[in-house]
């Protein structure tokens, strides 16, 4: 796919975006201050439709046919790309012209403690919630091998490897939310 199918043809302006988005400002129901980031994600992908609190689109980094890249917004207030293919997200960014930092919030002139108190608790918050997120999947992978081992299945190489990753990332997890090694 080359990149001029990527952007939207002259002509598609706010009021084809907002009819196929839901609406002007409105469009989404994200954090406050994503909406510029929002906004210039999305005018560089293709098929974008709305999906639950984000948007789904055919992912810029590889061959595409269904829509496999979900975009949403984070509590901090960062753009979340996920493809479900596979791709890295730099691959996402670099395949329509953008880098990592386009999908974070701009920093905030006001530095008083308060703000930064106020911007570490979201911080602090959007890595809980990920941890959470983190342990929910990979304490299902465990199950799903404990309850294969339970019925005499042997687990093959790979279901072995996938079990010490899934024991990683549980372990990173929780150092991740300030758990001991």
């Amino acid at each position: 796919m080359d990149r001029e199918t990527k952007t939207p043809p002259a002509g598609d302006g706010e009021g084809a975006r907002s009819e196929r988005w839901g609406g002007g400002s409105q469009r989404h129901n994200m954090s406050p201050g994503v909406g510029a980031q929002l906004d210039l994600v999305l005018s560089r992908l293709v098929r974008v439709r709305k999906a639950g609190a984000g948007f789904t689109a055919q992912c810029p980094a590889h061959e595409d046919r269904t829509a496999s890249l979900s975009i949403a917004a984070g509590d901090d207030g960062r753009l979340l790309l996920h493809c479900f293919a596979g791709c890295g997200v730099h691959a996402v960014v670099a395949a329509i012209g953008l880098t990592i930092v386009d999908l974070f919030p701009r920093r905030l002139a006001d530095v008083s403690p308060a703000a930064r108190g106020e911007l570490q608790g979201r911080a602090l918050r959007a890595q809980v919630q990920a941890c959470a997120a983190v342990l929910d999947h990979e304490s299902g992978v465990v199950l799903i091998a404990a309850g294969d081992v339970h019925q005499g299945q042997v687990l093959t190489d790979a279901d072995r490897q996938r079990l010490v990753l899934a024991a990683e990332r549980i372990r990173a997890a929780r150092v991740a939310i300030g758990g001991s090694r």
